[in-house]
């Protein structure tokens, strides 16, 4: 088989060569039409059309070219480009009903002949113009140093205008500038490019070419602020009801940050509440008092926080009466004399005592300090009256005051017989002498 096609080989590539010749002879005498197509760009005019009547438009399929199919001669076919037509649609004579707009073919070049698109008719969605005003937010990125903390952007303008189809401006919820305040302890100045966001806060990278700004860059100064603690002061009014007693102030906060400059801060450490603000007249029980810190910042500073308002409780408490038995060897002879001898007409009595039940719950009869002035009584009874040092937690609502019998040491019967039988048995069994040892 191989020696049969290598037979008379020279022969056989003469006649593939001379076949080769007669068919280019051919086709430059005959030169034939064939089929061409080309890519071209689809131009569209009269968008004003739809504009003036406050429409946009978006071309269906999102395609902005069309198939341009052509017959040539074949030995221009070489020569072709898309550049040698033009592909346009005229807005102007869209069917509105459907959107359907005719694609008209211009040909440049005439050695081209019998040009057509594909497809012959575009599609083309309207959609009303929106023409929006949007406020603008500033948002920040990064955090400041630390001590300090940003104050309120100074923006200029402080909107613009979004221009675009209806549904894509209704999908931008807030549009603004961010400012970036990593490591800032300086004030800042410049200009941000205008961003969009939607519902969630997240920027729209993507923002459709037919949606307009009036504004791309916004001027922006931010100033940066020292921070400083300062102490909550809490002052009152007024007298609670009988019968209560106020026991002090819980807040919410006990101290706020506020910022502002290192010498508007350097005088102040505390911020006074009013006494004005915290009025108790009457009271009966807690009284809670909301409170807007921000009216009492001094000049020139500002709260570091975003909530200006404290909850302020006036503890107020009712007061308890509470009995003691004292024994009234528990009390302390002031003034005693040696030349007497001292001697109660009971064992004990009865105290009753006005305080908070936490208060009262730290009292005994053990820890009452009681006395009582002997230094001007000589020899007879005599009506005594019991002092207490029980400090401004308690008050005495009452005391029984007991009888002091005084015998006169020097003398076998003592002048005090005759108060003693005035007395009667009421003194009795549980009469004890005290010695006079206790002087001023």
């Amino acid at each position: 088989m191989e020696r049969k096609l290598t037979n008379n080989l020279g022969l056989k590539l003469i006649s593939i060569f001379l076949a080769f010749f007669i068919w280019l002879a051919v086709v430059n005498i005959s030169n034939p039409e064939i089929q061409g197509s080309k890519e071209v760009p689809l131009e569209i005019l009269n968008e004003r059309v739809l504009e003036a009547s406050g429409k946009t438009y978006e071309l269906l399929g999102d395609k902005d070219t069309v198939t341009v199919a052509y017959k040539v001669r074949t030995l221009d076919a070489g020569s072709v480009t898309a550049s040698d037509f033009r592909a346009y649609i005229d807005l102007a004579e869209m069917y509105e009903p459907t959107g359907a707009v005719p694609v008209k073919i211009e040909v440049k070049n005439n050695r081209v002949d019998s040009a057509t698109p594909k497809p012959g008719v575009v599609r083309v969605d309207t959609e009303d113009i929106q023409r929006k005003r949007f406020p603008l937010t500033v948002y920040l990125d990064g955090e400041t140093e630390g001590g300090y903390q940003e104050g309120r952007a100074s923006i200029s303008p402080s909107y613009i205008y979004v221009t675009g189809p209806i549904s894509i401006v209704g999908q931008i919820n807030k549009v603004g500038i961010v400012i970036g305040i990593e490591g800032a302890n300086a004030d800042l100045s410049g200009s941000a490019p205008v961003k969009c966001f939607d519902s969630n806060d997240n920027e729209i990278t993507q923002l459709d070419e037919r949606v307009k700004l009036s504004r791309t860059e916004i001027d922006f100064t931010l100033p940066i602020l020292k921070v400083k603690s300062l102490t909550l002061n809490f002052e009152t009014e007024g007298v609670v009801a009988d019968g209560y007693r106020y026991t002090g102030i819980e807040s919410s906060k006990n101290s706020v940050s506020v910022m502002g400059l290192k010498s508007d801060l350097a005088g102040v450490n505390a911020i006074n509440i009013p006494s004005s603000e915290l009025n108790m007249d009457g009271a009966t029980a807690d009284k809670e008092v909301t409170i807007d810190i921000s009216k009492y910042l001094p000049e020139g500073l500002e709260l570091a926080e975003d909530d200006s308002q404290i909850q302020v409780v006036i503890k107020v408490e009712p007061l308890e009466n509470r009995t003691f038995n004292l024994s009234t060897s528990q009390i302390r002879q002031v003034g005693a004399s040696s030349q007497y001898s001292y001697q109660f007409d009971r064992d004990s009595i009865k105290v009753v005592i006005r305080g908070l039940k936490e208060d009262l719950d730290q009292l005994s009869e053990e820890t009452l300090k009681a006395e009582l002035d002997v230094s001007d009584m000589e020899a007879g009874v005599h009506q005594g009256e019991v002092l207490f040092e029980l400090g401004a937690a308690y008050e005495l609502v009452s005391c029984e005051s007991p009888q002091m019998i005084v015998h006169d040491r020097n003398s076998g019967s003592s002048s005090g017989d005759e108060g003693r039988s005035e007395s009667g048995d009421h003194a009795g069994s549980s009469q004890k002498e005290t010695e006079g040892n206790e002087t001023e």
